[in-house]
């Protein structure tokens, strides 16, 4: 009898120590990367890497070396330009009639806002939620902008906030990380009231609204080809019209007052005129990223139908977490451009910040989540005054926004983390992995 007792009792032991045993590693597994636990995604499992080189950009940059032309300046020897070859293909993708490559993504707004001829001081508007090139080519142009306050559920500038009575003669209206806003509806308040809406395509791609691509819907749209742009040579940029009177002055905006000549010139002749309708200045594209943006442009749909369905997988595995979702992007958007994935975390359990999230899901992922840019009227890197050659339009920007409130940009900002769009070029078992662990970092129950 002692025995069969002392192994019951050492049974229930064991069975103790190995009910302590289970106990200790689901706690251990509820514990956060960030804190010692074991991360949701082991870390020798890779993401895709970003950017990834077509295989023609490389064939393509030989040419370039191997030419002898580096530059749009250079003299003509009967091969044709990288730079007019992507502005043609560029054109055809964004359903325009004239696309004008510059160097850079903020270019493209300074020349756009140049092209329109606005006296100086003209006030333009801007969404508080975007990144600070926005606001500043604004001021490079020599104008005012007038920040707005965004929708809450694309992040982009709408119809309701459209301020008139500040008399704006331009918009800059910004497609926001993965969300266009409803450029048809700005452009029925707009023109009438004389404000020319112009597009910010950096983080719309290929976007659509109701098979309209983006850009192509306002009078003038402007892109960035920025390294972690969906589309990207490094640093480019390029702005689109149908407007057959603007496209001569963004030529010349961007070339030091020169265009395009109409025929097909000779040997040693200049691909461009001298003109001179307008001052311009020399935001010319690098013949060496128009030959990558070439080879590149072909992958960028086949990509963004990747990413679309990731994110639409995504949007259905976070449902079952109430306290986050991602951006909803409007239903008249009939094609993602997805640049930035922002989950939008109502509430977060205990003393968690947005940043502390954003901190854990990397560690729990082994990829980057962050916070987005900071809303212009909190950012460091927007002030004015700290530029004395523009001080008569920092002084007309300070009066105007000595009382602003923008209370939906600050709510998306305080509220978000976001991830890099190559995040999304994975498959379903990494979507898995992002939903299990934004629900270990919320400390909900793992989807299904």
């Amino acid at each position: 009898m002692r025995s069969i007792a002392g192994a019951v009792r050492t049974l229930g032991s064991v069975g103790i120590r190995e009910n302590c045993r289970v106990k200790e590693r689901r706690a251990s597994a509820q514990l956060l990367a960030l804190h010692g636990g074991p991360p949701v995604r082991h870390p020798s499992k890779p993401w895709p890497r970003w950017p990834g080189a077509s295989p023609e950009a490389e064939r393509n940059l030989l040419e370039v070396v191997h030419g002898d032309r580096w530059t749009l300046t250079s003299p003509m020897t009967g091969t044709r330009l990288f730079e007019r070859r992507f502005a043609a293909l560029f054109a055809e993708y964004t359903g325009t009639k004239h696309c004008v490559p510059v160097d850079h993504g903020a270019s493209a707004l300074v020349v756009a806002l140049e092209s329109l001829q606005l006296e100086r001081g003209a006030r333009v508007l801007v969404p508080a939620l975007t990144w600070v090139a926005c606001a500043t080519a604004a001021f490079r142009a020599g104008l005012v902008p007038v920040l707005t306050d965004v929708d809450p559920d694309t992040g982009s500038m709408s119809p309701v906030d459209l301020d008139l009575s500040v008399q704006a003669q331009a918009a800059v209206v910004v497609h926001w990380s993965c969300a266009m806003a409803d450029v048809p509806s700005l452009l029925e308040i707009a023109e009438p009231a004389g404000i020319t809406i112009i597009e910010d395509c950096a983080q719309a791609h290929g976007a659509e609204w109701l098979g309209r691509r983006a850009g192509s819907i306002g009078r003038l749209g402007c892109y960035s080809m920025q390294h972690g742009k969906v589309l990207t040579c490094g640093e480019g940029g390029a702005i689109v019209t149908d407007d057959d009177s603007l496209a001569p002055l963004l030529e010349e905006l961007r070339a030091d007052a020169r265009r395009y000549r109409p025929d097909s010139g000779r040997n040693g002749d200049s691909e461009l005129l001298e003109t001179g309708e307008t001052l311009g200045a020399n935001f010319c594209m690098s013949e060496f990223g128009a030959a990558v943006l070439c080879a590149q442009l072909p992958l960028v749909d086949g990509q963004h139908d990747v990413r679309e369905r990731n994110y639409r997988l995504l949007a259905d595995l976070l449902s079952a977490i109430p306290s986050v979702r991602l951006l909803r992007p409007r239903a008249e958007q009939t094609r993602l451009s997805i640049f930035e994935v922002p989950f939008i975390f109502e509430e977060l359990p205990g003393d968690l910040s947005r940043a502390g999230a954003a901190e854990a899901l990397t560690a729990e992922l082994g990829t980057r989540f962050y916070q987005t840019d900071l809303p212009l009227h909190r950012s460091p890197l927007f002030r004015p005054e700290r530029k004395p050659s523009i001080a008569d339009l920092a002084n007309d920007f300070a009066s105007l926004h000595s009382d602003r409130q923008f209370a939906r940009a600050d709510y998306l900002f305080d509220h978000s983390v976001v991830t890099h769009h190559s995040t999304l070029l994975g498959d379903e078992s990494d979507m898995v992995d992002i939903a299990r662990a934004v629900a270990k970092v919320t400390n909900s129950p793992a989807p299904a």
